[in-house]
């Protein structure tokens, strides 16, 4: 509960930060370009402009901020018992997703020269990221967030499996589950990984189906009952996962080598822009 609040939260955030945004400036978005300088508010939300310029700054500043601090929780030892690393992956994920946009609104929807490739090298990062989003929801990790080893992922499965053990009608869907994820092979190539974790996700749906019938059928206490059906979700879910587990890596270490050098390269253009906006003069309101 208190996590689904803190995603909501954010989102909050987020939506309110862009309506503010269109609230202000949605007539000067929405006009031509050609016309944007005859309107009374083009010396404020030009590029240039007091609110305009602002938002670049402020967009910036998150990008700058989100890939600082989630960098430094993964790096730096003395900030590994600092809350879970998925957490941080998610307040990373939320000013890099609003940062860039602010960004483009400061470009007004036009860029040239360098910040036409800052731009557009933001952007590609951040479709790249929402795409490593995803690979990293794949893999198995603990509640911290940390990836697990092969050894910890097999100490979970008897974890489980001594729980599940522990009544009559856990033992029926221990038997029941590991015999229907059996018949799935390990994928050999990213098309048969694609497929087989289509097939287990809805084979994960079914499974969740069955187990409420087979509870609810034998009247089972509800306090037991929800025990035994997080367990089993949480027992299909580290099957699927484990079941791809060796694809994912490939395709995140691919990833890797794909989102480093565009966030490298965005930092260096990042840079040549502010420097090219300091030195013909543009100073904000310092």
């Amino acid at each position: 509960m208190a996590h689904r609040m803190f995603l909501a939260f954010l989102a909050l955030i987020g939506a309110t930060a862009i309506a503010a945004v269109l609230v202000t400036g949605g007539k000067y978005y929405v006009t031509p370009i050609p016309e944007r300088a005859f309107l009374s508010e083009h010396k404020m939300m030009k590029p240039s402009g007091t609110y305009g310029h602002g938002l670049g700054i402020v967009g910036s500043a998150m990008v700058i901020l989100g890939i600082a601090m989630y960098s430094s929780r993964k790096r730096i030892k003395a900030l590994w018992n600092l809350g879970k690393l998925s957490s941080w992956l998610e307040v990373h994920m939320f000013l890099c997703l609003l940062g860039p946009t602010l960004v483009v609104f400061h470009t007004t929807f036009k860029a040239g020269g360098i910040a036409a490739i800052s731009l557009w090298t933001m952007l590609s990062v951040m479709a790249s990221g929402i795409i490593g989003r995803y690979l990293y929801v794949l893999i198995p990790r603990n509640v911290k967030g940390n990836e697990l080893t092969a050894q910890q992922i097999n100490e979970e499965f008897d974890r489980q499996r001594a729980a599940l053990l522990e009544t009559e009608v856990g033992q029926q869907l221990l038997k029941h589950i590991d015999a229907q994820f059996a018949r799935i092979k390990r994928p050999e190539n990213f098309r048969a990984t694609v497929r087989s974790y289509r097939a287990m996700g809805a084979l994960k749906t079914n499974t969740r189906r069955e187990v409420h019938a087979m509870i609810k059928k034998r009247h089972v206490a509800a306090k037991t009952g929800h025990y035994i059906e997080r367990i089993i979700t949480s027992r299909v879910t580290l099957i699927q996962r484990s079941l791809v587990l060796l694809q994912v890596e490939k395709l995140f270490f691919y990833w890797h080598a794909i989102h480093l050098p565009f966030t490298a390269i965005m930092f260096v253009t990042l840079a040549a822009h502010i420097g090219v906006a300091l030195w013909l003069g543009y100073r904000w309101i310092l």
